[in-house]
């Protein structure tokens, strides 16, 4: 592959000294070639723009357009291009406004050949810097590309290993073209952990599988600003940088059960800056606390998760849709738990009222409703006894 040579143009409006200049030097030992002559301004400007010139040498008092002007408009135009002025006038205001555009160098008639090699070797030098330090981006840009999905994945979780300044966080998130703000929520899913098919999938499937199961959280959070990043072949996070609804971990759980018969733990909790690292480990930690319970434990509380808002849910209704006595569900629910069924129902309830007291315009009455009291002094009773204080003080505190 033959190299591409640095493109030069020699502007003077005498004849005799552009033939000097060309015919003083092997522009072939620089990797140059004289592509262009001119001799005017506004012929060099046009030359200039047109052949896309590396180098440029030109004499400062030329008609038509003096060499300033001409200079100006090519530098406009050719940022990178190299200037040499060659003047008969030892002018010191001229030499100051060439210095002013950057010159590579500035040469006084008649020019010394010996003078002009030192300073073609340095704009040479110059040049392939140029070109060299192009290369290494475009390599670096290409390699970015290329690898943006894992570069991506590995800030996020070096965010969440505390590995990072508060100041990188935020800069990482401007290159992603995400918030530079702190989310509002952040959702854990662990997938697969404990479950049968996990020790039948060979690596190959299981990758599959994930990238599945991304793709279907991607299409269901397309109307959140969020990011969704994986730890090793289990755990899936998603921050969300608007107020989510409190049962989206839930209807995420559902759909992605429906859609690809997977099942998956998810934990959904509010995030500010300063605490969302340590929230990431307490929601990993509590749904490998979860995976611990017994199978009939887990399934009540997945029961009771869907069905809560209904206000005749009971232990007895949990306890015939998954067949066993209310007696054995009451044991195995504080055996696991170490609370009651009805401390567990109400937790439930009460975590989601604070949801939407935070997040919505809904009145005590409504929210009572959603979180499945038949009564809002029963509601604002069992809130005040859990919380330490009514919803309205709760909402007029926020």
């Amino acid at each position: 592959m033959m190299m591409e040579y640095w493109k030069v143009l020699i502007a003077d409006d005498e004849f005799i000294i552009r033939d000097g200049i060309k015919s003083s030097v092997n522009w072939g030992d620089f990797n140059m070639e004289v592509v262009a002559e001119a001799e005017d301004g506004e012929e060099a400007v046009e030359q200039a723009i047109q052949h896309k010139i590396d180098v440029l040498l030109i004499d400062l008092n030329m008609p038509i357009m003096n060499g300033i002007t001409a200079m100006k408009k090519i530098k406009d135009q050719l940022q990178d291009c190299r200037m040499v002025v060659i003047s008969g006038y030892d002018d010191f205001q001229y030499a100051q406004e060439a210095i002013r555009l950057q010159v590579a160098d500035y040469l006084l008639k008649p020019v010394n050949p010996i003078q002009l090699v030192d300073i073609l070797e340095e704009v040479k030098w110059q040049l392939d810097q140029k070109k060299q330090e192009e290369s290494y981006l475009q390599q670096a840009s290409t390699q970015v590309k290329k690898n943006y999905k894992q570069l991506r994945n590995r800030f996020f979780l070096d965010w969440m290993a505390e590995s990072l300044e508060a100041e990188e966080v935020k800069d990482q998130l401007q290159f992603l073209e995400l918030p530079q703000t702190a989310p509002k929520s952040l959702i854990v899913m662990k997938w697969l952990d404990g479950e049968v098919e996990h020790y039948f999938f060979s690596e190959q499937e299981r990758k599959q599988q994930l990238e599945a199961i991304q793709q279907l959280l991607k299409k269901e959070m397309k109307k959140y600003v969020h990011a969704i990043f994986l730890e090793d072949t289990h755990w899936i996070s998603i921050l969300i940088w608007e107020q989510a609804p409190a049962d989206l971990a839930l209807n995420l759980e559902e759909f992605i059960e429906e859609e690809l018969a997977q099942h998956i733990y998810v934990k959904q909790v509010e995030v500010e800056f300063s605490g969302i690292t340590s929230k990431y480990s307490e929601a990993k930690q509590e749904l490998n606390q979860y995976l611990q319970f017994s199978p009939l434990v887990k399934q009540s509380i997945q029961y009771i998760r869907k069905n809560y808002r209904d206000s005749h849910l009971t232990l007895e209704s949990v306890a015939a849709s998954l067949h066993v006595s209310t007696v054995y569900l009451s044991k195995m629910i504080k055996q696991d738990l170490g609370v009651s069924y009805v401390k567990l129902l109400t937790q439930m309830r009460l975590q989601t009222a604070k949801d939407l007291l935070r997040t919505t315009d809904l009145n005590i009455r409504e929210i009572a409703e959603q979180v499945g009291y038949d009564s809002q002094h029963y509601f604002s009773t069992a809130f005040r006894k859990s919380v330490g204080m009514t919803p309205k003080q709760y909402k007029n505190q926020l």
